[in-house]
């Protein structure tokens, strides 16, 4: 008898508001139908999912699944996995995070420290170029805490313009921007949780080139982003290259491309909270070290009032999901419907994630 996914409990599902219908699981979870199930087994029945129409229903219904009881053994059992469902895998262009590729198309989630929380945001929200799908897999899960906070992004824009609906036609009419600092580095650098200009943006780059080769080629891959603007910082004899800092002008708000619900698919929210963290909400932005970390902007550069953000805030602990990991499990987030954050954990807790397109994904 082949091995099937079946819907099974999970505590830390809840049920989504308006304007999903009544009793929709938010993540639904899943589970192979024999237990002990071997990778092959797993493979066939991830195939299978996605290739009977099943996964998309699920995902455009519910937004998450949680597979449970897969005992996914390592990052290639994990790799395998994640590649049966028949996407294409999802290139990064200008990673704002640094992560290290552990097996084919998977990488270390976020390698910021433990005590850090990883605040609500869109897989890519700052950028025109993200993933349709992610996939987190729990290595090795924490003693305590550690939870992947979810919440749905079409509720999020449905609760906000019911409470500030001139902060949703701000948004829709000015769209927002971001600003993101590469410094110049090595492309092992490991001091930072945060990408230096190679690792964002010099993959092409040669030990050999010069400073002028560099750039052209650091300059080619940004224009693969077409709403970037940048400008070069800092330059000296000991910095010839100097460091980049790039801006991003977004829309905050997009219709997800299957069911057509408008969501709020951005990052703005993490970049609240990181900017109120820091206590560079107001200008001039610096952190006590000097650092230049604002929140985002509406996209005509003016500051989004924080009584709307806080509004967000609000709206996303009352609906979210605090997925809770045991190891060998993965989760599966459509990325427009879905925002995802991190909770501070202790013991050894390791997520590794994969990002994935469709064939015909439309960004």
């Amino acid at each position: 008898m082949s091995v099937t996914f079946k819907p099974a409990p999970y505590a830390p599902s809840v049920n989504l508001p308006a304007p999903y219908p009544q009793t929709t699981t938010f993540p639904l979870s899943l589970t192979p139908s024999q237990a002990d199930s071997s990778i092959e087994d797993l493979l066939a029945a991830a195939r299978d999912l996605s290739e009977t129409g099943q996964l998309s229903n699920i995902l455009a219904k519910n937004g998450a699944i949680y597979f449970q009881n897969l005992g996914l053994k390592d990052a290639h059992e994990f790799s395998k996995f994640a590649h049966a469902f028949g996407w294409l895998p999802h290139e990064d262009i200008g990673n704002p995070v640094r992560r290290t590729i552990l097996a084919k198309n998977v990488a270390t989630a976020n390698e910021g420290p433990n005590t850090q929380p990883v605040f609500p945001h869109n897989e890519f929200g700052l950028s025109p170029h993200y993933p349709a799908y992610v996939f987190f897999y729990c290595v090795s899960a924490p003693e305590s805490g550690g939870e992947t906070p979810i919440n749905n992004s079409v509720i999020l824009y449905k609760q906000l313009k019911e409470r500030h609906p001139d902060f949703i036609e701000e948004l829709e009419k000015k769209g927002v921007k971001y600003q993101l600092f590469h410094p110049n580095g090595p492309r092992d650098q490991v001091a930072s949780a945060g990408t230096t200009v190679l690792q964002a943006y010099g993959h092409r780059v040669l030990d050999t080139d010069d400073t002028e080769t560099a750039r052209a080629k650091i300059e080619k891959e940004i224009r693969r982003l077409p709403t970037a603007e940048w400008v070069w910082e800092n330059q000296s004899e000991e910095n010839p290259l100097g460091d980049l800092r790039v801006w991003q002008h977004l829309p905050a708000v997009r219709n997800h491309p299957r069911t057509g619900q408008p969501a709020f698919f951005n990052n703005i929210v993490s970049r609240y909270l990181n900017a109120k963290k820091a206590g560079t909400l107001h200008p001039p932005h610096l952190t006590d070290e000097g650092r230049y970390q604002p929140p985002a902007f509406y996209g005509d550069g003016s500051l989004i009032p924080s009584e709307y953000f806080e509004t967000a805030v609000e709206i996303i602990y009352a609906t979210r999901s605090l997925v809770t990991w045991k190891a060998g499990d993965v989760i599966l987030l459509d990325n427009h419907a879905v925002q995802h954050a991190r909770e501070p954990w202790t013991g050894n807790r390791k997520l590794l994630a994969s990002l994935w397109d469709e064939p015909t994904a439309a960004h």
